[in-house]
């Protein structure tokens, strides 16, 4: 018994050992189990820091990119990759052992570009200057986990003539006839989509637009909806690449309707995202209609496109301002301006020392004072070159002066207006002649060896006057004073506006000699969309009348004599000016005179300086405070300039040649106003007199096809003009009837030039435009009738901002820009003719110099039948015009994880 007892007693105790053991194995085994999957998880959350941080810095890399193209206009290979050192923010220990940015580069180091096609994202398809770039970024974790991921990204800087229709603004397709207008259409702000009631509008390639896509309301906030509002057409839109090419077929499966329902938008601007905006665009249309939302959730892929240089405080009109003395050429800003760019620059302002830019060569002697013989007593003025006449052809030629002498009889006319100042000093009693035209002028051309040469005096030994009729070598009509004048800016005096020069007060046969002077008037028109404040006629007393805000003096450019001076025909050395840099040339314009200086400064900005345009409570008349900012936006629609202020310093002067009680010190209206008083014959003393404000323009003429410069090598090539003032462009220009590109899609065409205008504003006027005629009834759209006309150009240009007016008063459109189909500016009555164009309709920024709103169709015009044609030749690099404007965009082509490295 008790042997028996010790034995069990120990096979208790081997048996518990045992089960201890295995409990010991089986928590052992656990907490393996557990500290594993602690190890596992641990490792995977640090990996997918590593994986986060990784992406972070990619992005980074891709906006520093960006953002450096927008701060630099050409960045080289050092900037980009000294981007490398910029460094995500530190977080939780991340560290990023490779950090680069690694731009393709040639043989010399250089950085790589080539013109080349976008491969992906919403601008596929466009030529651009592509710039390869690969970013790679690593980030490791303290531990070590690390990540790394690479993109391949393509920096595109895309020409804006690429596009058929591009607006910074916003861009309204509405009430419009028929158009058909092929290219690629963009906005970077909102895009109305509508057509008037049983006409059809045709996109031919994709739409997009940062902002919304809206079809229920005008621009200015009246309902499109209703059918009386005339905007309910049909829209068509491609939903396959040609989709819309077959006009007999439409619509198809691949040009649909796109309705009023449709828009991205439930109303206007402010209105809810419409729940099937992602279907329609997606899905129906196949991306061929797109939105950003600002950027938002809800939009399908659009982006914004800018110019480089655009940030919060520069705004894209200064592309055409007058480069300033104290900024670099080579700065971010002065090489994008088209003024540092150009190999012609034509400047006039008021004051000699106004005219040099920062590269100016120093001479002197090629500043000219548009004054000849002033009489004594204005010691300030005519004591240059052209004092004592300028010799063209043989003979001496005068600049025009007004003569109130009637005692000695010639050249004397009572309409003209003494000027209270002459050269900012208090006109001298006793003086009875002054200056017609006057301001310094300066001429220069960039040559071949990279200098500034200024020819003033020998384009102004081409010529500088005509006789009534405007040069037009197309219907043989010849300059009868200076058939070589480059720059015309008098025409004999008709001082009868008989259109004759047979009265005997005309004085015509005297152009040369012994007071030939007194026998010049400027050259002035009148424009009612800057000079009427509202879209009414004016009638009983009022019907000749019309505001010192309208007569616009004009310096007209002789396209046909530049050509021919750069090719050496007439003059000496414009066959030694650089065509090769732009492939052509670019003329800038900048005229300063009448401007005045911003309330604190002493600097020109390059602008008018009134912005008190709208007044809708105020029947149009200025009411010195802007108007309220629209619901949606983030400007008021009369603050063109954008500095948050109402701007109306710059009409100090406008009147004053115009008679006592338009004159400053007479005229103390506050706020100031210069619609009113109104001259009372138009034709007799707006027609005549000096213009002293702030209202100067260019006027291209004798312009047809084969007139506009091309290379000097007889390569293609192009012509650009560019201003900072508006550009008025008359007759058929780059084009003419007898061109076949109209006709037939395959027609070579070798006598035209790839042609641009970017201005403040561009106005067409037609082959039968009177500058007389548009002082003989100011008022009424029906004074002057166009004529069928032809234009090939590019055109990019300003336009005013849209305003609310629900009501529609005076008419539904008064408080829209006008839409594209009035994007094109025009001040006759077209009813009866057509208007064929060719090229891009492009508004960069806000018009600041023309700033009256559009008006159609009392006072201003009656529009043409359109004829709007994109040009295909743009599509391709080599035709686009000198100095085509540039966006940027970044677009990713690849983008993957390299590598993944987890530590146990």
């Amino acid at each position: 018994m008790q042997r028996a007892k010790v034995y069990s007693r120990g096979f208790t105790l081997v048996a518990s050992l045992m089960l201890l053991l295995l409990m010991s194995g089986m928590a052992i085994g656990l907490l393996m189990m557990v500290n594993t999957e602690n190890n596992v998880g641990s490792h995977d959350l640090r990996n997918n820091l590593a994986y986060h941080a990784a992406e972070g810095a990619i992005e980074k890399q891709t906006s520093d990119l960006a953002n450096l193209f927008q701060n630099i206009e050409s960045p080289g290979v050092a900037e980009i990759e000294a981007l490398g050192t910029s460094l995500p923010a530190s977080s939780g220990g991340i560290t990023y052992p490779d950090y680069t940015l690694t731009p393709s580069t040639n043989a010399d180091g250089s950085l790589a570009s080539s013109y080349g096609q976008i491969q992906s994202g919403p601008y596929a398809g466009l030529y651009a200057l592509i710039m390869p770039v690969t970013l790679n970024a690593t980030a490791q974790e303290p531990l070590g986990d690390e990540v790394s991921m690479s993109r391949q990204v393509e920096v595109a800087l895309i020409p804006v003539f690429q596009f058929g229709v591009f607006f910074d603004g916003d861009l309204g397709f509405f009430s419009s006839p028929t158009l058909d207008f092929a290219g690629r259409v963009h906005t970077n702000s909102d895009l109305y989509v509508g057509v008037a009631n049983a006409y059809t509008l045709t996109f031919h390639q994709q739409i997009s637009a940062w902002g919304n896509v809206i079809t229920k309301v005008l621009p200015n906030g009246v309902d499109a909806t209703n059918s009386g509002n005339n905007d309910q057409g049909t829209v068509y839109v491609l939903s396959a690449s040609g989709g819309c090419d077959n006009q007999s077929r439409l619509p198809s499966g691949t040009c649909k309707v796109f309705s009023q329902s449709m828009g991205s938008v439930t109303g206007g601007p402010t209105s809810g995202q419409n729940s099937n905006w992602p279907t329609v665009s997606q899905t129906t249309f196949q991306y061929n209609i797109i939105d950003g939302n600002w950027g938002n959730a809800g939009g399908t892929g659009a982006t914004d496109l800018s110019l480089p240089f655009v940030n919060g405080t520069t705004q894209p009109f200064q592309i055409i301002r007058r480069p300033p003395v104290n900024e670099s050429p080579a700065s971010v800003l002065g090489g994008s301006r088209l003024g540092n760019q150009a190999q012609i620059r034509v400047l006039l302002s008021d004051n000699e020392a106004d005219l040099h830019l920062s590269d100016w060569n120093g001479d002197a002697s090629q500043d000219v004072e548009l004054a000849s013989l002033v009489p004594a007593g204005l010691l300030a003025g005519g004591a240059g070159w052209a004092q004592n006449g300028i010799t063209v052809g043989g003979s001496t030629y005068y600049f025009g002066e007004a003569n109130t002498n009637c005692a000695g009889g010639l050249g004397c006319d009572a309409n003209f207006v003494t000027p209270p100042y002459f050269h900012g000093a208090a006109f001298p009693g006793g003086i009875k002649e002054w200056p017609m035209i006057d301001g310094w002028l300066l001429v220069e051309v960039k040559q071949a060896d990279g200098n500034w040469h200024g020819v003033t005096q020998q384009w102004l030994q081409q010529g500088f006057a005509r006789g009534l009729a405007v040069p037009n070598s197309e219907t043989g009509t010849v300059n009868s004073v200076h058939p070589n004048a480059i720059l015309i800016f008098q025409q004999q005096a008709d001082r009868n506006d008989d259109g004759k020069l047979t009265n005997a007060g005309d004085v015509s046969i005297t152009t040369t000699g012994a007071n030939s002077q007194y026998n010049w008037f400027p050259i002035n028109i009148y424009d009612p969309r800057e000079g009427e404040p509202w879209d009414v006629s004016q009638t009983g007393a009022n019907v000749s009348s019309c505001t010192p805000n309208g007569v616009m003096n004009a310096t007209e450019l002789d396209v046909g004599n530049l050509r021919k001076w750069l090719k050496g025909t007439i003059g000496t050395t414009g066959n030694q000016v650089d065509y090769i840099a732009q492939n052509g040339y670019i003329l800038y314009f900048s005229d300063r005179r009448g401007m005045q200086y911003p309330p604190g400064q002493n600097t020109l900005v390059g602008e008018y300086g009134f912005e008190d345009t709208i007044n809708l409570a105020n029947n149009g008349m200025p009411d010195g405070r802007l108007e309220p900012i629209p619901a949606g936006k983030t400007q008021s629609p009369e603050d063109v300039n954008g500095d948050g202020s109402l701007t109306n310093y710059g009409v100090a002067h406008v009147g004053d040649a115009f008679g006592p009680t338009f004159q400053t010190a007479t005229n103390t209206t506050n706020p100031p106003n210069p619609y009113n008083p109104r001259i009372a014959n138009c034709a007799t003393t707006a027609r005549k007199n000096r213009v002293t404000g702030a209202r100067h323009i260019l006027k291209l003429v004798d312009g047809t096809l084969g007139n506009l410069p091309t290379r000097g090598d007889n390569n293609a090539g192009g012509f650009t003009v560019t201003s900072e003032n508006p550009v008025y462009i008359q007759a058929d220009y780059n084009t003419n009837s007898t061109d076949k590109t109209w006709t037939d899609s395959n027609a070579s065409d070798p006598a035209h030039s790839a042609a641009a205008v970017i201005a403040d504003a561009v106005t067409l006027l037609s082959n039968s435009w009177s500058d007389p005629g548009s002082f003989s009834s100011p008022t009424s759209s029906t004074a002057q009738s166009g004529a069928t006309t032809y234009y090939r150009t590019a055109i990019a240009s300003g336009k005013t901002l849209s305003f609310n007016n629900p009501n529609g008063n005076p008419t539904e459109f008064f408080g829209t820009d006008g839409g594209l189909h009035n994007f094109l500016r025009f001040l006759e009555d077209w009813s009866n003719a057509t208007l064929y164009y060719k090229g891009s309709l492009v508004s960069l920024y806000d018009s600041t110099y023309a700033t009256g709103t559009f008006k159609c169709c009392n006072t201003v015009y009656n529009p043409p039948t359109r004829n709007y044609v994109f040009d295909p030749e743009f599509e391709l690099p080599q035709n686009l015009p000198p100095g085509t404007p540039m966006f940027r965009d970044v677009d990713n082509l690849s983008y993957r994880q390299t590598v993944t490295q987890r530590t146990y």
